[in-house]
């Protein structure tokens, strides 16, 4: 069971530097609001700065405290977080992070917050009695810790739009079977632009490991499937792996693909094992490099850590191509900046650019 001294550690950099991580909280609920106060101050390396009663309330105390990091509420009155994130984004950018409900129309507007320029979703915390409390409220914790060191830069609202599909290559290499992705800390957004670059009649499958809580999987996969034309699932056990179709390891389990009867299978392993996080990216990785081989393509994409490093150095070295997002465009650049510090990322490329460079490699669509 964790206890506040996984808490404290998770904040003992910042603490130890002399400088408080400074919060805002957006939260319309009083209770709330106050109970959150009290789970964050009792950290050291934390201060409560400002508590926001509605969406317009936190846009307002935002540009007046510019504080470190801001947990926000996701439905609020006046104006929603969603809404919140997306003035503050254009105006004032600072790392939001949405502290939902697990209602289905909360974590809907979560993600849409998260499109909007919100860095993170997290549950907010049980009450102290719950047999979860410890585990969300470190959820919390450090993620709020982790995004209060990232730089964000100003977003100018806009639709999502699908890029032109750039011209067919010709390449020496062996046609892909599979595509590969792992992501943490900004990445459904990265995911939702790269998914909203790539065709409907995409010639092969594709698996995701994402850090995120497991409670929010259903909602990524539901905001994923409207915002891209690839169909996106969660993964299931035993499931062959078809072409166009997007699957996203649960948050409970690791994701591996297996070779059986010559077809690709998905299979979820339960037990965490040595692993920090569940889904592992090396996990998914590393069974990918076995099951494919020179067919496999590898995508790290933004997050903290360098969970999956080393499963795409395994891909590249069985001849698999393998691919970084930049430090421009990477939200946290520490899993990509992991894996070419050790050589595992044959290519480092921008966001924007990562759809044309798949679109170069996969056969069949055009």
């Amino acid at each position: 069971m964790t206890d506040a001294s996984d808490n404290k550690s998770a904040t003992h950099s910042r603490a130890t530097s002399s400088t408080p991580i400074r919060v805002l909280i957006a939260e319309d609920s009083i209770t709330i609001r106050h109970y959150l106060t009290d789970l964050l101050e009792e950290i050291p390396g934390f201060e409560v700065i400002g508590q926001a009663v509605d969406g317009e309330h936190a846009v307002q105390l935002a540009g007046e405290l510019r504080p470190d990091v801001i947990s926000m509420d996701i439905r609020m009155p006046v104006m929603d977080g969603m809404e919140a994130t997306r003035h503050i984004m254009a105006a004032n950018p600072l790392p939001v992070v949405i502290v939902s409900g697990l209602v289905e129309r909360d974590i809907d507007l979560s993600f849409q917050a998260i499109e909007a320029g919100a860095l993170a979703v997290v549950e907010k915390p049980p009450s102290r009695d719950h047999p979860q409390f410890h585990q969300k409220h470190r959820q919390l914790v450090r993620t709020l810790a982790a995004m209060a060191r990232v730089s964000v830069v100003r977003r100018v609202t806009k639709p999502l739009t699908t890029p032109s599909r750039p011209p067919r290559t010709r390449r020496l290499y062996n046609q892909p079977e599979l595509i590969a992705i792992g992501a943490s800390a900004g990445g459904p957004r990265a995911l939702s632009r790269l998914l909203g670059g790539l065709p409907t009649d995409l010639a092969v499958p594709i698996v995701v490991a994402q850090h995120i809580p497991h409670e929010f999987i259903p909602g990524l996969a539901r905001w994923l499937d409207q915002a891209t034309p690839l169909t996106v699932k969660v993964a299931e056990d035993g499931v062959v792996l078809r072409p166009g179709v997007v699957n996203l390891s649960p948050g409970t389990a690791h994701l591996q693909v297996k070779r059986e009867s010559g077809l690709l299978v998905m299979r979820l392993q339960s037990e965490i094992g040595p692993y920090r996080y569940q889904p592992s990216v090396d996990v998914l990785f590393e069974s990918v490099a076995m099951a494919c081989g020179t067919q496999a393509v590898g995508l790290l994409l933004t997050g903290m850590g360098d969970d999956g490093a080393n499963g795409l150095l395994a891909i590249r070295e069985r001849g698999g191509r393998t691919f970084a997002q930049d430090k421009t465009s990477a939200t946290v650049f520490g899993m990509p900046g992991a894996a070419i510090e050790r050589g595992a990322a044959e290519k480092v490329v921008s966001l924007a650019e990562l759809p044309s460079a798949i679109l170069k490699l996969v056969p069949g669509t055009g």
